[in-house]
């Protein structure tokens, strides 16, 4: 889904001009919600996007409704400033796995499969975050 930015006015001796990047925004990733947001996040700096209504208003035209739903609150009755930080938060609070969840996954259904170690152990260091070290994800990893 393409949405148009906010414009940059340029002013010139004849007239102004008003200048529109398109950014891309992606389908959202129930599954890993900060990533989504990195995404997103560097299309802004891609289409220099930094004004906070601006993102804030991108984000909600781009989710699904039943996600907006979810963020109602959020998204009806949010402050003057801080409008992108508040959703941002508020969607990754509420999709995120927990990290007890994490590391139920982490014991017990994480597989090497098909996959490579270094993927396996990508996978591990992104459940375990700060709770495991690394020391101990690359044993995990080897057997």
């Amino acid at each position: 889904m393409s949405v148009a930015d906010e414009g940059a006015v340029m002013a010139s001796d004849r007239g102004s001009c008003v200048n529109r990047v398109s950014v891309k925004v992606p389908p959202f990733w129930c599954e890993r919600p900060e990533i989504w947001f990195a995404q997103i996040e560097a299309q802004f700096a891609v289409g220099t996007i930094s004004s906070d209504v601006t993102q804030f208003n991108m984000i909600v035209a781009a989710i699904e409704s039943s996600i907006v739903a979810d963020v109602s609150d959020t998204v009806l009755h949010s402050s003057e400033t801080g409008k992108y930080a508040n959703l941002k938060v508020r969607i990754i609070e509420g999709y995120s796995e927990s990290e007890q969840r994490k590391i139920q996954r982490l014991l017990s259904e994480v597989e090497l499969g098909d996959r490579r170690p270094t993927q396996l152990l990508t996978e591990l260091t992104a459940l375990a975050k700060d709770n495991v070290a690394l020391g101990e994800l690359a044993k995990l990893a080897d057997n």
